[in-house]
């Protein structure tokens, strides 16, 4: 079953997270969708050319911003744990549009060492073109 995963980090004080807080004058707003039966977590966002780097191109940047933030909503949605990230590995596949409705979808692993691994894609929505591709390791605080 899919559900929407509420951003309970908004309710605090100074709370300004560029990828997800609700209320930064330039982020990017996402919300998250997790489906607890596959284990997959995502979004879909339309960028706009606020975030590119050439003309029409999504910057890498904000690529890579995109991916991690779905490997952290998915940790936390699957295991209920904070993280932060450990590693990421990126491979960018082919120009990313900033113009066109995308949708960046993770599997998130099982704990193993403190550490989960989610494997995260950047697609076109409709299409599912892949753009991009990460494995992100997040490592779990013990708080």
């Amino acid at each position: 079953m899919k559900r929407m995963i509420e951003n309970t980090f908004s309710r605090l004080e100074n709370y300004n997270c560029f990828a997800c807080g609700p209320d930064h004058p330039f982020g990017l707003h996402m919300e998250f969708y997790f489906d607890d039966d596959a284990r997959t977590i995502t979004s879909t966002i339309r960028p706009g050319e606020l975030f590119d780097g050439f003309p029409g191109i999504l910057h890498g940047g904000i690529q890579a911003t995109i991916l991690d933030e779905v490997a952290f909503w998915g940790v936390w949605a699957q295991h209920g744990k904070c993280g932060l990230t450990s590693g990421l590995e990126i491979v960018y596949r082919k120009k990313c549009p900033s113009d066109q409705m995308l949708e960046v979808a993770g599997i998130v692993g099982e704990i193993e060492r403190r550490l989960v691994t989610v494997d995260a894609v950047l697609r076109h929505h409709e299409s599912h073109t892949v753009y991009t591709t990460a494995t992100v390791r997040y490592f779990i605080t013990k708080s």
